[in-house]
C-alpha cells in the first residue's frame, strides 16, 4: 500500500507542478516567485541534513551543490508522504474526491506555517515582501495537489 500511496502522491505532485507552471504562464508574476524555486527547497533540505532548520533569508545564502535535484526530490517525497497520510485518515472514503481536495487545501498550511518561517519569510510569508503572492501560489498548487490526490488515490487503492 505504501508504494501505491507514494505513486499516487508523486502523480498528484505532478498535477500540482503543472497547475503552478500553468498559473505562472497565464498569470505571470502574480503566480511566480523565485523564493519558491526548487533549488531554494533543496538549499533548505541541505541545511536540514546539517541540522539547520531555520534561515535568516535563504535566498541570500550561497547555493549548495545539487540543490536543484535535492529540492525536486524533497518536493516529491513530501507529496508521497502526504498521500500516505491521506490514506490513513478516517472518513476519507465517504466522499473521496471532496475529502482529497479539502485535504490538499489543508496541506497548504505546511509551507505557509512551517516552511516559510524556516526559509526566513515568516509565517504566511509576511517577512518576504510578497506574502500575498506566496500564499496565492501555495493555494493554487495545493488545490491542484488535492485534485490530483482525488484522482490518483482511489486508483492506487483499487489495485
Amino acid at each position: 500500500m505504501i508504494v501505491r500511496a507514494a505513486g499516487a502522491g508523486a502523480l498528484a505532485t505532478v498535477v500540482m507542478d503543472a497547475a503552478m507552471v500553468g498559473a505562472a504562464a497565464v498569470g505571470g508574476r502574480a503566480f511566480a516567485s523565485e523564493r519558491l524555486e526548487p533549488q531554494i527547497i533543496g538549499r533548505w533540505a541541505a541545511g536540514l541534513m546539517r541540522g539547520r532548520l531555520r534561515h535568516e533569508e535563504i535566498t541570500g545564502e550561497q547555493p549548495v551543490p545539487g540543490e536543484l535535484a535535492l529540492g525536486i526530490a524533497t518536493h516529491y517525497a513530501t507529496g508521497a508522504i502526504l498521500a500516505e497520510v491521506l490514506l490513513l485518515a478516517p472518513g476519507r472514503r465517504a466522499h473521496p474526491f471532496a475529502s482529497a481536495v479539502a485535504y490538499g487545501i489543508a496541506t497548504a498550511g505546511l509551507p505557509m506555517l512551517v516552511l516559510f518561517p524556516s526559509l526566513g519569510y515568516g509565517p504566511l510569508g509576511i517577512r518576504s515582501g510578497e506574502a500575498a503572492r506566496l500564499n496565492r501560489i501555495m493555494l493554487v498548487g495545493h488545490v491542484a495537489f488535492g485534485v490530483g490526490l482525488g484522482f490518483w488515490v482511489p486508483r492506487a487503492v483499487r489495485r
